[in-house]
């Protein structure tokens, strides 16, 4: 394709492009050189050149973190809780591996609230969205909806910055059952976790085949968009990927339910895949995305294909329609993969169920100069269209069904406790028996989900 070895990635968004390895040499630390390095990169790469300041006005003494901000756009970034969160972002580091995370886990994700008592303290809360096999969590028999009172201590114990509930020493967790009639919490157990250490983040937490109404129904529960669980370069991931939908195909599946609720990116090859396995096969070898630079770097425009069908025969499963569960934390490519199929499905046939996607519309290349400067920079740097050059989602996808299932009990994926899995097993099903009865409601209100960061999307085509 003309573009020079290296890659590309996307934090917390939408990523496609490349970038030329660096040659070994010293690092440099000196200020104004890195700043330098930042305003001159930005100057013709950023989406929003045009709104930088002038020269004149920028401290290239301040440290490159500082100083990489001071240059981000207002259109660059979310709104979350009265807070503009930048999609843009520069660290410090010393490795170039995005797919895992880089530090040690319990192994378990969660979402938070506060909590006030009848006595009108307030207390942070959580509740587990996901637990990891093999996990310090896993281990210790957490599941997926348990309230999490409080960390090394009683109610009160979790912390602003919920680190305590990431990582760290062996931990003793509080957990508690919610009775929703008498909209109370009660003491259920303590539950301790040995140490926190290096977890494999796998992305696929569940996949089932069901016998319903003479249809043969998959499920895929697919938590990031990875090819591999060491390098960007790896491919066995993607093995596993193709593995699965070959069974799929094998069992004769026909209708097919995604769960995204939680994903909020990763590699643009593996969105490629997945939606390569879930197209119609008339689609296959057509255009699934655009991807679209600023003025000064149109040469970068590109389009990216399905993959062909001598490349997924054995696994493309030709579905006419596709049940995709969404979350707030649904980003990126995995909005990606909604937005990219519904030209060959059409609208009402890629049904979403679940909450509103974070809308992320444009992606950013990664500029890894660790070993020059000691920083990896990721700026937005271009725009992302379907085939027929749409991406009407900068405020989410809004869901066909609207489902919270932070209002409901959070049962295992890919069984009726699970609000967001029932819903759509009872329209495939065209009965309502799948469907659970609505809980009585909680008596607090979610903030937003604190699921994982996000994810980079590494173009590696």
């Amino acid at each position: 394709n003309g573009m020079k070895k290296g890659y590309v990635a996307l934090l917390w968004s939408l990523l496609i492009g490349l970038i030329a390895c660096e040659k070994e040499e010293a690092i440099i630390t000196d200020t104004n050189q890195v700043n330098n390095w930042i305003e001159a990169t930005m100057r013709t790469d950023y989406l929003w050149y045009e709104e930088l300041p002038d020269k004149s006005q920028l401290n290239f003494s301040a440290d490159p973190e500082t100083f990489f901000n001071s240059l981000l756009s207002d259109k660059d970034g979310k709104v979350i809780n009265g807070s503009l969160h930048h999609f843009s972002t520069i660290e410090k580091a010393a490795t170039t591996k995005a797919i895992l995370d880089e530090k040690d886990s319990y192994g378990f994700d969660f979402a938070v609230t506060k909590l006030q008592t009848s006595d009108k303290e307030t207390y942070n809360i959580a509740v587990v969205i996901y637990v990891l096999p093999n996990s310090p969590a896993e281990e210790a028999g957490l599941r997926r909806g348990d309230w999490i009172l409080g960390v090394n201590g009683e109610l009160g114990s979790i912390t602003e910055d919920y680190n305590s509930l990431r990582s760290g020493a062996e931990a003793r967790l509080y957990i508690a059952d919610y009775d929703r009639e008498k909209k109370s919490f009660i003491h259920a157990r303590y539950l301790t976790l040995t140490a926190s250490r290096a977890v494999e983040d796998t992305p696929f937490l569940k996949d089932s085949i069901y016998q319903v109404g003479g249809k043969t129904v998959g499920y895929l529960m697919y938590n990031h968009f990875a090819s591999d669980p060491e390098s960007y370069k790896g491919t066995a991931y993607n093995e596993q990927m193709t593995a699965l939908f070959a069974r799929f195909k094998q069992q004769g599946v026909n209708e097919f339910i995604l769960d995204l609720r939680y994903n909020g990116g990763g590699l643009l090859s593996c969105a490629q895949l997945l939606a390569s396995f879930l197209a119609p096969s008339s689609a296959l070898g057509q255009v699934f995305c655009k991807e679209v630079y600023n003025d000064l770097n149109q040469a970068k425009n590109q389009s990216v294909k399905l993959l062909r069908t001598t490349e997924v025969l054995a696994g493309n499963l030709n579905l006419q329609r596709l049940y995709v569960l969404t979350g707030s934390s649904t980003a990126s490519s995995s909005e990606l993969v909604i937005n990219g199929l519904r030209p060959f499905m059409g609208q009402e046939q890629v049904r979403l169920i679940g909450r509103t996607t974070l809308g992320k519309t444009v992606g950013m290349t990664i500029y890894d100069q660790s070993s020059k400067y000691g920083w990896i920079m990721q700026p937005i740097t271009f725009y992302v269209f379907n085939g027929e050059d749409k991406a009407d989602y900068t405020d989410g996808f809004t869901p066909d069904v609207e489902v919270n299932e932070y209002e409901q009990t959070l049962g295992p994926f890919g069984t009726t406790d699970d609000p967001l899995f029932a819903q759509a097993m009872a329209e495939i099903s065209g009965t309502t028996s799948f469907r659970a009865a609505p809980a009585p409601a909680l008596p607090f209100t979610w903030q937003e989900v604190n699921v994982r960061k996000g994810r980079g999307i590494i173009a590696d085509l």
